[in-house]
């Protein structure tokens, strides 16, 4: 197949487009390289014969009908997104709307024209953090934990607010579904929870499990923020194979479906606290008492505990996990410790 990957030079789009490749499909790349980090990936793609990398803003639509002159494919998955929930403020709120939302506009008007299938990478961030707040749970000595284990289902309430970062992505899937049944073109949408591997450009507000441990080698000092700065706010982490075995499957149905949505996440197996984190950092990387503090602050549209249910995704998709969450975090602790001038160079 022809597959466009809108955002492959991200972490996340990079481990897309790398699967697809090794899959024998043909991949045409894009990706506005805005940022840290993307530029590596999008020079290792250019030297791959079996990638067509294009540097291309999707906002401008102009500019995305340039890059895509003449060139066909069967699928977009549509990777590129401003991934972290804090965007949208110190007025970069524009922005934010561009990158996450007329991006995708842009991609449907397309999907319209040629007929061909779209997969848009959705957030668990479109779900509402009033409800979310209310969850029941209990506290024990390092986490939140759920009463039941009962995760998020896609039937969870989107009720406003969910930042402006949310409100981006679940507008996105609103218009992508009414663009679907419109105009006669497959859909899936992939609601995804925290996702973490080896190369994550890793930040506080998007990659934290990746941004703990890079800080921790580093030496860096980190802080709890939030719910008594115990550091028991607790999410679940899942690996970009596990996602991607997901699309390889939904690339070859081209059915549609009234509700293609389905979460995508590690689930309470794969879940885990900030504290437990640190324990974990501890045990093995570096026995040091002194690198995480607390703080009374609080961070705008944090929740305690998120935990995904995915039993949609794994009766219509197959969807496990094959990567628990202790080996993550060995993958992403090799990968710091054998590439030290990558790490040292997101964070110059």
């Amino acid at each position: 197949m022809n597959i466009l990957i809108t955002g492959s030079a991200g972490f996340f789009g990079n481990y897309v487009t790398n699967y697809f490749v090794n899959k024998g499909h043909n991949i045409i790349g894009m990706d506005n390289l805005s940022r840290k980090g993307s530029e590596l990936n999008s020079k290792i793609q250019i030297e791959n014969r079996k990638v067509n990398f294009i540097k291309c803003d999707i906002s401008n639509v102009q500019e995305l009908k340039s890059c895509l002159k003449e060139k066909k494919f069967d699928w977009i998955v549509n990777c590129a997104a401003d991934p972290s929930v804090l965007s949208g403020f110190n007025n970069s709120s524009r922005k934010l709307i561009d990158n996450n939302l007329i991006s995708t506009i842009n991609l449907l008007e397309i999907c319209k024209d040629i007929k061909c299938g779209f997969i848009l990478m959705s957030t668990s961030k479109v779900y509402s953090i009033k409800e979310l707040s209310k969850i029941d749970k209990f506290e024990e000595s390092n986490r939140f934990s759920l009463i039941n284990n009962c995760g998020i289902k896609e039937s969870f309430s989107t009720d406003s607010p969910i930042s402006l970062y949310g409100s981006t992505k679940l507008t996105s899937e609103i218009l992508a579904k009414e663009y679907s049944q419109m105009f006669n073109f497959p859909l899936w949408i992939n609601r995804c929870g925290v996702i973490a591997g080896a190369g994550q450009f890793g930040k506080i507000d998007q990659g934290v499990f990746s941004f703990w441990i890079y800080s921790w080698l580093r030496k860096t000092p980190l802080k709890y923020i939030g719910f008594g700065g115990n550091g028991k706010q607790v999410r679940d982490i899942v690996h970009p194979f596990d996602i991607c075995e997901v699309i390889n499957r939904q690339i070859q149905d081209r059915n549609l479906e009234e509700d293609p949505i389905y979460n995508i996440g590690g689930g309470d197996e794969n879940s885990m606290s900030l504290k437990e984190l640190s324990d974990w950092c501890y045990t093995n990387i570096r026995k040091d008492d002194n690198i995480v503090t607390s703080s009374s602050d609080e961070r705008p549209f944090d929740i305690p505990i998120f935990v995904m249910d995915s039993t949609k995704a794994k009766k219509r998709w197959g969807f496990k996990i094959t990567y628990s969450k202790n080996q993550i975090l060995e993958e992403i602790k090799y990968y710091a410790v054998n590439n030290p001038k990558f790490i040292e160079y997101l964070y110059s």
